[in-house]
């Protein structure tokens, strides 16, 4: 879900995949939800903001440094199933690619190791275990659920805007005993943004770059866009 769920003035381009408006439930389908949905979003789009201020500081920036990037942004939001599955159904364990030893227990991989596309992702959990992330040492550590707190990634955009001085969160999910769900929130700036390096020590150069190029290169990666990379031309970067 797109920021028209929240901002009825949200940019819209019928011609860009990104810009597209979000194909929702009719209202009488689930009543009360789309309010619900709005005030979740706008929720976390002020967090996000929070937390991209600190960021800022930390770098030794001013911490409204990114704030005109995301006036208009793109961010989203998705709600997450992951079903109970046997792990004998149709997967060969033979493949290390896609089980793990978990204290003692050979566990299924539901969700490969990958780090987030954008800025900073916020995500809220059920209780359910299963969610790891590795570590600088590499190693996989498990991500404790808990009611009322969020799991921030720290994403792939974020670590190349800070020329390698912030690094993405690398993560993954293994199957638990239950069905699992989880509510990413996407931090992510406009799709014009123009990504430039930034005055931050230590970090690494690149050439400038529009987001929403880098984002539909990076999201259509995923198997579940397998196929329709084609359908967005980039923009390229003026002079």
């Amino acid at each position: 879900m797109g920021p028209d769920v929240a901002h009825a003035d949200a940019a819209h381009d019928p011609s860009d995949p990104l810009l597209e408006r979000t194909p929702l439930p009719a209202e009488a389908a689930l009543p009360v939800w789309r309010p619900a949905a709005a005030d979740y979003y706008k929720t976390m789009e002020k967090v996000g903001a929070a937390l991209m201020a600190s960021i800022a500081r930390s770098l030794g920036l001013n911490e409204t440094t990114f704030d005109g990037y995301f006036d208009g942004g793109i961010s989203t939001l998705r709600l997450i199933r992951y079903p109970l599955r046997d792990a004998n159904a149709g997967v060969d364990l033979s493949a290390p690619d896609y089980w793990v030893m978990h204290n003692g227990e050979k566990r299924l991989i539901i969700g490969r190791e990958h780090a987030d596309s954008g800025f900073v992702t916020l995500l809220a959990q059920d209780g359910v275990e299963g969610l790891q992330a590795k570590n600088h040492a590499g190693e996989w550590i498990d991500v404790p659920p808990a009611d009322g707190m969020l799991a921030v990634n720290f994403g792939q955009l974020l670590e190349r805007w800070t020329g390698g001085v912030v690094q993405a969160t690398r993560h993954r999910v293994i199957a638990p005993k239950q069905a699992r769900f989880s509510i990413p929130f996407f931090y992510e700036p406009r799709a014009d943004a123009r990504i430039a390096p930034l005055p931050i020590a230590g970090s690494g150069d690149f050439a400038p770059f529009l987001y929403g190029d880098y984002l539909w290169e990076q999201a259509t990666n995923f198997v579940e866009m397998a196929g329709v990379k084609g359908l967005r031309k980039p923009r390229g970067v003026a002079a």
